[in-house]
């Protein structure tokens, strides 16, 4: 298998084919490019290659139709479409991607991957090695079976997903500040194991039951108390003051709380919850176009309808409306 990449900074560009099957494996793992792609090849990739957990972050594109077939990769191949899509075939299942569903490769027997020649995509790859070490510390106990992670990863099924990608474009926003900085070495440690972490939180796996019992364990249970409320009574008008009765702590330490364990104070927590099921309403295969978004948002404890329509877009990048038509 050719090497993960040991360049910081990994930035290529080539219409040669093999030198691009070479790249990549060199980044991600061995995979082959198949060359009877249709089109001239325009390979393009611009990353950063963390020094701790070895991680590589960065942006790719063929500019042409291309397959690549892939196995025993050592790595896991994450990415997201900016533009374009591509899908991923394994055991007979497709698995499509564009800018509103990652994918996830996990490493695991023969798999294809298609790529549209107009695909431009955010890839992140994370080493088996480091991906196995992160979760062997949070559950505190070897790791025996591989890590096999759900191909889909919808960017708005939960508020970790879609911040994990936010937190991925404004990284390679800033990648040149990064690239020459002295303690970039002592900055990677925290950041790759962030990353890592919210990944094996956020996207379902086959350790997500042992992950959930350990955190659970961990979390107050005012704290699970209160976020149970905020669902089972999101459709109702919730106060500060009925959470702290809910959780029988001060307001302050219940704030401090929430916020260590959801990454968000309990308001934000129950509107990001609140728009996510508005949005799953309005992508629902069946009887969607029925659906009155004013009636939706008044439900969902939305009452002012031009408020919620720029909540809406700051979380989503796009109105309601728009959201609805495309469905």
């Amino acid at each position: 298998m050719t090497s993960l990449s040991q360049h910081i900074d990994v930035n290529h560009m080539s219409r040669d084919a093999d030198f691009a099957e070479n790249v990549m494996s060199g980044i991600c793992g061995q995979h082959y490019l198949d060359k009877s792609y249709s089109g001239t090849l325009d390979f393009h990739y611009d990353g950063i290659r963390l020094p701790h957990n070895k991680m590589t972050i960065g942006m790719v594109s063929y500019g042409a139709n291309v397959a690549i077939n892939i196995a025993e990769l050592k790595a896991y191949s994450i990415s997201l479409p900016l533009y374009g899509q591509q899908t991923l075939n394994m055991h007979g299942v497709q698995y499509r991607s564009n800018q509103d569903q990652g994918l996830i490769v996990s490493n695991r027997e023969q798999q294809n991957l298609i790529i549209n020649k107009d695909c431009k995509k955010i890839h992140v790859v994370i080493p088996e090695s480091s991906l196995n070490k992160v979760l062997s510390d949070l559950l505190n106990q070897p790791i025996q079976d591989q890590i096999i992670f759900n191909p889909e990863m919808q960017i708005h099924s939960t508020q970790l997903i879609d911040a994990w990608w936010k937190n991925i474009q404004s990284f390679l926003a800033q990648k040149s500040q990064y690239m020459g900085f002295y303690g970039l070495g002592m900055l990677s440690g925290d950041y790759e194991n962030f990353l890592i972490k919210a990944l094996l939180l956020s996207q379902e796996n086959n350790y997500s039951s042992a992950l959930k019992m350990a955190t659970e364990q961990q979390m107050p249970e005012y704290i699970r108390h209160v976020q149970q409320y905020l669902i089972q009574h999101a459709r109702e008008s919730i106060s500060a003051e009925d959470l702290q009765r809910v959780a029988g702590v001060s307001k302050s330490k219940l704030y401090q709380e929430f916020q260590y364990y959801f990454a968000t104070s309990p308001m934000s927590y129950l509107k990001r919850y609140r728009l996510q099921q508005i949005f799953k309403a309005l992508t629902a295969k069946q009887g969607q176009r029925n659906l009155s978004i004013s009636q939706l948002a008044y439900e969902w404890g939305f009452n002012h309808l031009s408020r919620f329509s720029q909540e809406y877009r700051a979380e989503f990048g796009e109105s309601p409306s728009d959201t609805k038509n495309r469905s």
